[in-house]
């Protein structure tokens, strides 16, 4: 019967330990509640497929384009209307469909093939084009400097590559340090509990005014403190904590940082840095095309029919049509001014000297903490040394009789709290020294950098 008991008690909790969430679980869960990580990963997926573009040569783009086809819309008969017509006089003849597919970039320019067929409605046919309708396009936005676009979108990419490691970083640190706060809290409260039950017990037996009013002071101090670490300990009860979790995360972060511990202290590697030197360097190609925003053409394109035969006496280039996009802006409020302003200054550069200070000084202000609690460490430990010899006095006296078992309880609970502070500093070390790899960008959780 004992034996049944026994299995009936632990079965539920193996099986609890096996169900258990372990970090990692926890980590993806944060991850998916986190609209800073969700959105820098957004912005990573639209980062890389404008840099898939740039480093492409061949970009294939598929669209169709209809026209509708009626007839006694004029007095010439048959007539193409832009866009789908529904209803309207004239009888439908047939839709115009465009095929235009555009299949290179080159240095800023599109080049595409446009290969026109015509859907007949009245008896469901397709009528293929000429040969001489198909034709080869290529256009071109002259505002555009190509080689300060690239660099443009590199910068865009790592600027967004950065944001998404810090995302990731930060939430994986914040979940690491929410598992080691609620092992401490778990654990105080637990010994402020025990506090106040031992001293109910001695206010209770106790016969003398004085003593009893001592106690009820003590008892309201521990009270305070219990309410205060419930207080601090109930935004971290979003997950399911176990010792197991908090053994398997210590683990983890110590493994992390043994296994990251010759990495390159470079903070111009950085990957924020080098978007901003990206962006110093189109900011200088696009200064000496400041007059730009001034300029009253800005496209061209040629179109060509390659298979459009050609009479005696034409070439080529009758084959051939050019058109040039001319906007000429006789007066404005500033905003052309504005923008070749903008060509000009650097800000880019500005904002580098920036952020090289603040970047310096953030990792100044975490190797200060890495000293200070280096410093805490040591005086834990005097501490705790302390906590464990008056236990240890306390046990012999108690088993001499000379102290009550309350008194001994009082002496295990000090060395318990004395452990948790020692322990805390410690896993505050742990804690700080992955914000410092965060600032050099170590791969400290398989994150893409």
């Amino acid at each position: 019967m004992k034996k049944l008991i026994v299995l009936v008690i632990t079965l539920p909790v193996g099986i609890l330990s096996i169900f258990a969430m372990t970090f990692e679980e926890l980590y993806e869960q944060n991850l998916e509640k986190s609209s800073a990580y969700t959105q820098a990963e957004l912005n990573l997926r639209g980062a890389q497929l404008e840099m898939n573009k740039i480093d492409k040569f061949f970009v294939p783009y598929l669209g169709i384009s209809v026209d509708t086809m009626k007839t006694g819309i004029i007095p010439a008969g048959t007539t193409t209307v832009s866009g789908l017509v529904f209803g309207g006089e004239g009888d439908l003849e047939g839709y115009e469909i465009s095929l235009d597919v555009n299949f290179l970039e080159v240095w800023g320019a599109q080049v595409g093939v446009s290969f026109p067929f015509t859907l007949n409605t009245e008896e469901w046919t397709i009528e293929f084009p000429e040969a001489s309708e198909i034709a080869i396009s290529l256009s071109r936005d002259l505002t555009i400097i190509d080689r300060a676009e690239r660099l443009k979108t590199e910068s865009s990419y790592y600027d967004v590559l950065s944001k998404y490691y810090t995302a990731q970083t930060n939430e994986l640190i914040t979940t690491i340090e929410d598992i080691f706060t609620r092992h401490y809290n778990e654990e105080m409260i637990q010994t402020y509990q025990d506090e106040i039950e031992i001293l109910n017990q001695q206010y209770n037996l106790s016969t003398d005014e004085d003593e009893k009013e001592n106690l009820k002071k003590q008892i309201l101090t521990a009270q305070k403190n219990l309410e205060t670490l419930k207080a601090s300990n109930a935004p971290l009860e979003y997950f399911e904590y176990t010792d197991e979790l908090y053994n398997q995360t210590k683990d983890i972060v110590e493994r992390i940082i043994k296994e990251n511990q010759n990495y390159p202290t470079n903070i111009e590697e950085r990957l924020d840095l080098k978007s901003l030197q990206l962006q110093e360097e189109a900011s200088e190609i696009e200064s000496n095309f400041w007059f730009i925003p001034y300029l009253p053409f800005n496209t061209i394109s040629v179109s060509m029919n390659p298979f459009k035969g050609t009479e005696d006496g034409e070439d080529w280039f009758d084959k051939i049509s050019i058109s040039v996009g001319f906007q000429l802006t006789i007066l404005d409020k500033g905003e052309r001014k504005l923008a070749s302003d903008s060509m000009k200054t650097n800000v880019a550069a500005l904002t580098y000297d920036e952020s090289i200070i603040e970047i310096e000084n953030a990792i100044r202000n975490l190797e200060t903490t890495r000293k200070t609690l280096n410093y805490d460490v040591k005086i834990k430990q005097i501490d705790l040394e302390n906590a464990m010899e008056n236990y240890n006095r306390n046990k012999e006296l108690s088993d001499q009789g000379y102290i009550t078992k309350e008194e001994l309880k009082f002496s295990e609970i000090s060395l318990r709290r004395a452990q948790l502070a020692s322990e805390k500093v410690e896993n505050d070390i742990l804690t700080n020294e992955l914000r410092i790899m965060q600032q050099y960008y170590v791969d400290i959780w398989g994150d893409i950098n």
